[in-house]
Protein backbone atom coordinates (compact mmCIF):
# COMPACT_ATOMS: atom_id res chain seq x y z
CA UNK A 1 0.00 0.00 0.00
CA UNK A 2 1.41 3.53 -1.19
CA UNK A 3 0.71 6.84 0.88
CA UNK A 4 -0.57 9.16 -1.02
CA UNK A 5 1.82 12.24 -0.01
CA UNK A 6 0.49 15.04 -2.60
CA UNK A 7 -3.28 14.01 -1.88
CA UNK A 8 -2.32 14.69 2.07
CA UNK A 9 -0.33 17.88 0.89
CA UNK A 10 -4.03 18.94 -1.08
CA UNK A 11 -5.73 18.54 2.52
CA UNK A 12 -3.62 20.68 4.22
CA UNK A 13 -3.71 23.54 1.71
CA UNK A 14 -7.12 23.54 1.50
CA UNK A 15 -7.58 23.19 5.22
CA UNK A 16 -5.56 26.05 5.61
CA UNK A 17 -7.06 27.97 2.89
CA UNK A 18 -10.56 27.51 5.09
CA UNK A 19 -8.28 28.99 8.26
CA UNK A 20 -7.93 31.96 6.10
CA UNK A 21 -11.04 32.25 4.65
CA UNK A 22 -13.10 30.86 7.19
CA UNK A 23 -16.57 32.39 6.82
CA UNK A 24 -17.15 33.42 10.43
CA UNK A 25 -14.15 35.67 10.54
CA UNK A 26 -14.37 39.37 9.70
CA UNK A 27 -14.72 40.57 6.16
CA UNK A 28 -11.50 42.80 6.74
CA UNK A 29 -9.23 39.42 6.50
CA UNK A 30 -10.86 38.76 2.63
CA UNK A 31 -8.71 42.23 1.21
CA UNK A 32 -11.85 44.99 2.10
CA UNK A 33 -10.73 48.01 3.73
CA UNK A 34 -8.87 47.42 7.16
CA UNK A 35 -9.54 50.81 8.29
CA UNK A 36 -12.32 53.19 7.43
CA UNK A 37 -12.07 57.11 6.96
CA UNK A 38 -12.84 58.30 10.63
CA UNK A 39 -10.02 56.02 12.01
CA UNK A 40 -7.57 57.12 9.13
CA UNK A 41 -8.71 61.03 9.82
CA UNK A 42 -8.34 60.50 13.91
CA UNK A 43 -4.58 58.98 12.99
CA UNK A 44 -3.90 62.01 11.26
CA UNK A 45 -5.04 64.71 13.21
CA UNK A 46 -7.87 65.54 11.30
CA UNK A 47 -5.81 65.79 7.72
CA UNK A 48 -6.60 63.09 5.23
CA UNK A 49 -3.04 61.45 4.71
CA UNK A 50 -2.12 61.00 0.89
CA UNK A 51 -2.91 57.76 -1.25
CA UNK A 52 -0.73 55.82 -0.21
CA UNK A 53 -0.99 56.17 3.72
CA UNK A 54 -5.07 55.71 3.07
CA UNK A 55 -6.73 52.48 2.88
CA UNK A 56 -4.52 48.99 2.90
CA UNK A 57 -6.16 45.79 2.75
CA UNK A 58 -4.85 43.55 4.91
CA UNK A 59 -3.78 41.14 2.46
CA UNK A 60 -3.56 37.25 2.58
CA UNK A 61 -1.27 34.44 2.43
CA UNK A 62 0.00 33.51 -1.14
CA UNK A 63 -1.15 29.84 -0.61
CA UNK A 64 -4.71 30.29 0.05
CA UNK A 65 -5.41 32.76 -2.39
CA UNK A 66 -4.23 30.18 -5.24
CA UNK A 67 -6.68 27.95 -3.32
CA UNK A 68 -9.44 30.74 -3.39
CA UNK A 69 -8.42 31.35 -7.41
CA UNK A 70 -8.80 27.58 -7.74
CA UNK A 71 -12.37 27.48 -5.99
CA UNK A 72 -13.00 30.69 -8.13
CA UNK A 73 -12.42 28.90 -11.07
CA UNK A 74 -14.25 25.58 -9.98
CA UNK A 75 -17.53 28.16 -9.08
CA UNK A 76 -17.46 29.44 -12.84
CA UNK A 77 -18.00 25.44 -13.74
CA UNK A 78 -19.91 24.08 -10.93
CA UNK A 79 -21.12 26.56 -8.21
CA UNK A 80 -22.72 23.40 -6.03
CA UNK A 81 -19.55 22.21 -5.98
CA UNK A 82 -17.63 25.54 -4.59
CA UNK A 83 -20.62 26.14 -2.12
CA UNK A 84 -19.89 22.29 -1.02
CA UNK A 85 -16.15 23.28 -0.74
CA UNK A 86 -16.95 26.14 1.23
CA UNK A 87 -19.14 25.02 4.03
CA UNK A 88 -16.69 21.90 4.22
CA UNK A 89 -13.35 24.18 4.53
CA UNK A 90 -14.34 27.16 5.73
CA UNK A 91 -17.31 26.35 8.06
CA UNK A 92 -17.68 25.92 11.75
CA UNK A 93 -18.75 23.05 13.68
CA UNK A 94 -18.86 19.34 12.47
CA UNK A 95 -18.10 18.75 8.95
CA UNK A 96 -21.60 16.57 8.61
CA UNK A 97 -23.60 19.01 10.34
CA UNK A 98 -23.59 22.73 10.74
CA UNK A 99 -21.13 22.58 7.96
CA UNK A 100 -23.36 21.00 5.68
CA UNK A 101 -25.80 23.34 6.60
CA UNK A 102 -23.52 26.24 6.25
CA UNK A 103 -22.83 24.65 2.33
CA UNK A 104 -27.15 24.19 2.23
CA UNK A 105 -27.35 28.17 2.97
CA UNK A 106 -24.56 29.42 0.40
CA UNK A 107 -26.02 27.21 -2.28
CA UNK A 108 -29.90 29.18 -1.67
CA UNK A 109 -28.13 32.26 -1.35
CA UNK A 110 -26.55 31.29 -5.37
CA UNK A 111 -29.98 30.07 -5.97
CA UNK A 112 -29.18 26.57 -6.11
CA UNK A 113 -31.31 24.37 -4.61
CA UNK A 114 -30.05 22.39 -1.43
CA UNK A 115 -28.33 19.04 -1.41
CA UNK A 116 -28.66 15.85 0.43
CA UNK A 117 -26.05 15.18 3.31
CA UNK A 118 -24.65 11.86 0.76
CA UNK A 119 -24.88 14.69 -2.33
CA UNK A 120 -22.94 16.86 -0.50
CA UNK A 121 -20.29 14.67 0.90
CA UNK A 122 -20.03 13.91 -3.03
CA UNK A 123 -20.13 17.25 -3.94
CA UNK A 124 -16.66 17.65 -1.24
CA UNK A 125 -14.89 14.73 -2.61
CA UNK A 126 -15.19 15.56 -6.19
CA UNK A 127 -14.39 19.11 -5.71
CA UNK A 128 -11.56 17.97 -3.50
CA UNK A 129 -10.31 15.85 -6.63
CA UNK A 130 -10.75 18.96 -9.01
CA UNK A 131 -8.73 21.14 -6.80
CA UNK A 132 -5.99 18.40 -6.60
CA UNK A 133 -5.98 18.05 -10.65
CA UNK A 134 -5.68 22.16 -10.88
CA UNK A 135 -2.37 21.75 -8.37
CA UNK A 136 -0.97 18.59 -10.08
CA UNK A 137 -1.01 21.08 -13.52
CA UNK A 138 0.44 23.29 -11.63
CA UNK A 139 3.05 21.55 -10.13
CA UNK A 140 3.63 20.04 -13.97
CA UNK A 141 3.73 23.40 -15.34
CA UNK A 142 6.76 24.58 -12.70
Amino acid sequence: MQLDTFGEYVRSRLEHWGGEYALHRDCEYLGFQSRNLLAVLIEHGGDMPGRAQGYKPLETDLLAQQIEDIITAVARDNVAMACALRGYYCGRGRRKVERFETANLLLANCGQRPVSDRHYLNLVELGFQRVRGWMEGIAQAA
